[in-house]
């Protein structure tokens, strides 16, 4: 990577370090999944913090610094909790997150990982279940696990439940453990 650089970043995770800083998971088209640190963006006067929610797409500008990534400018493209949502859209976008977090490496970059994401977050965003579900199908595809004949015939068959039921159990056999965020409404 370059010095200075500019790009586009899906926000999959934040985690405060210190009082105002934030580690910040982005999805990236040419870099993949970075982790860079925005110093100070918890400070009330800092105009990064809106921009830094889950699911929201951003133009960031990152330079490097002794091995680090450090997030100096944001600006909102397309932001996630712009309407009000309903909790099924929202756990379904941590659900997603977590996933993606799970199974995209730092700084790896796997080709389309970005462009179903983004389709993804959309398909949530438009609360459309069957275009939510075919992403996520391309995004199995994509990590090249294969897909179980089960979760085709349920899409062809238009049972998304019980195809988007059959997926997390897919994906949480992957892993060998069970996706936190399916305790949200337990």
């Amino acid at each position: 990577m370059e010095h200075y650089q500019n790009t586009i970043g899906i926000v999959i995770k934040t985690t405060t370090i210190k009082e105002s800083d934030i580690l910040v998971t982005l999805l990236t088209p040419q870099l993949g999944k970075i982790i860079c640190l925005a110093k100070g963006a918890k400070n009330i006067k800092s105009s990064r913090l809106g921009s830094l929610q889950l699911g929201n797409i951003i133009k960031a500008s990152l330079y490097r610094k002794n091995d680090y990534l450090w997030l100096s400018e944001t600006t909102t493209v397309s932001q996630f909790l712009r309407d009000s949502k309903n909790l099924t859209q929202i756990n379904l976008l941590f659900y997603y997150l977590e996933i993606l977090n799970y199974f995209v490496a730092e700084n790896q970059q796997l080709d389309g990982v970005y462009q179903v994401s983004e389709s993804l977050i959309k398909s949530i965003n438009d609360n459309q279940l069957a275009h939510f579900i075919k992403n996520e199908i391309n995004f199995i595809e994509i990590l090249g696990f294969g897909l179980p004949q089960e979760i085709s015939d349920y899409y062809q068959q238009k049972k998304y439940i019980d195809c988007q039921k059959i997926i997390k159990q897919f994906l949480e056999s992957i892993i060998e453990k069970p996706l936190q965020s399916s305790k949200l409404f337990n």
